[in-house]
């Protein structure tokens, strides 16, 4: 794996070879790309109780942006310390993986990168295509556009992980080389940035390691916030001790004794509401929440715990009454008719419909296969051969 990201195709020669890459004429490209600005539905979402600005690109632009990520940024072979929003079927790039880097350290330091995406700048957007992908200016320009939102990077884009994961792409691997060199482990997941030694450091040497990494952050004008900089010692046991939310005091990250018993708790409680009402839109969606968290533990290798709490699951899951059984026929029926009809208009809202619909008949299947399994059946053979990945 390299050192850093690198392309390993030729360079995009012009707009008309961009344009056929990504399945549209060189003519609408550029329109798309002049428009981009005004592409996006702005809307808040609260996490960890603060408002967030979300920018999800509308329907023809989503299209192009998932096509960027197939035709060119899943291409990128991205470096080990690289962590989230990758595609990497064989190493998995997630918050677990990333802590698991960095689990029975002696020293942790973790830093993060002031509102990342919407304090990214377009000089530094264009840097990725041009400087890395070596693609010509009026490649370079064109796919900035594409990417960014009144010349920042937007959060809620789809190509927005893949850019950010780039940004340093001329400076990142420096600094992991400095670092290795002292025995201090890198790693970044997206805007979250992890040290780790296998020794305690002291002050001064944190303080070094710190503004190593802060010079390479201030250099593509972005900073550090200073109030979730944090350094921590193994032998402090009152320190959370946790690597991008999880918890690496041991050899590999666990959750904590608390957080299983909360999730064991709240399969007890979809226990009691199945004996209750198993069609109710909320137990489904209480189902579906704890069947998350169980399929977290697993993924925590807490193994014994998870076997049990999904065998509970699969006893309790979700049903549709007769009401809703007639609704999804109505609903596939009326679907199967505009495809026989060649009336449907193909986009990611179509898709997300026809998904939603088949998960739907999935759960009928259980209490009415009668009418589902055929519904299922005519749809899926409606629809063979038609490529809705990449709308």
């Amino acid at each position: 794996m390299a050192d850093k990201p690198y392309y390993p195709h030729a360079p995009i020669s012009n707009i008309d070879t961009l344009a056929k890459m990504l399945g549209v004429r060189s003519s609408l490209l550029i329109l798309i790309a002049n428009k981009a600005n005004s592409s996006y539905v702005s809307f808040e979402v609260e996490t960890k109780n603060k408002q967030r600005m979300v920018n999800e690109p509308k329907t023809i632009l989503k299209y192009i942006q998932k096509k960027i990520n197939s035709q060119i940024f899943n291409s990128v072979e991205f470096p080990a310390y690289l962590m989230g929003g990758i595609r990497d079927p064989k190493t998995p790039r997630d918050y677990i993986s990333n802590a698991a880097i960095h689990a029975k350290a002696k020293t942790l330091i973790s830093l993060d990168v002031k509102d990342f995406f919407p304090t990214t700048q377009e000089v530094h957007i264009k840097s990725v295509f041009k400087n890395l992908f070596n693609f010509p200016e009026d490649v370079s320009n064109t796919l900035t556009k594409l990417v960014s939102l009144n010349g920042r990077l937007p959060q809620g884009g789809c190509t927005s992980s893949y850019v950010a994961n780039l940004i340093f792409h001329n400076s990142e691997y420096k600094v992991v080389s400095q670092l290795r060199q002292k025995g201090i482990r890198y790693t970044r997941l997206l805007d979250d940035i992890t040290l780790s030694a296998n020794r305690p450091l002291s002050k001064n040497e944190c303080e070094k390691y710190i503004r190593l990494v802060a010079g390479m952050i201030t250099k593509h004008d972005l900073t550090i916030n200073s109030g979730k900089t944090k350094v921590e010692y193994s032998k402090n046991i009152a320190s959370p001790y946790e690597v991008t939310g999880a918890w690496v005091r041991h050899g590999k990250p666990k959750l904590r004794k608390k957080e299983r018993n909360e999730i064991r708790h709240i399969v007890h409680i979809v226990e009691k509401k199945y004996a209750e009402n198993p069609y109710d839109k909320e137990y489904h969606d209480l189902w579906n929440k704890a069947s998350g968290l169980v399929a977290k533990l697993k993924r925590f290798e807490h193994i014994n715990e998870s076997k049990g709490l999904r065998k509970k699951l699969k006893a309790t899951l979700p049903l549709y009454d007769d009401q809703k059984a007639e609704t999804l026929r109505v609903q596939a029926n009326k679907l199967l008719r505009r495809q026989a009809r060649n009336t449907l208009n193909y986009n990611s809202g179509t898709k997300k419909s026809i998904d939603k619909l088949v998960y739907d008949l999935g759960i009928l299947s259980r209490t009415r296969p009668e009418i589902s399994k055929p519904l299922k059946k005519k749809i899926k053979d409606s629809f063979t051969g038609i490529d809705f990945d990449g709308i």
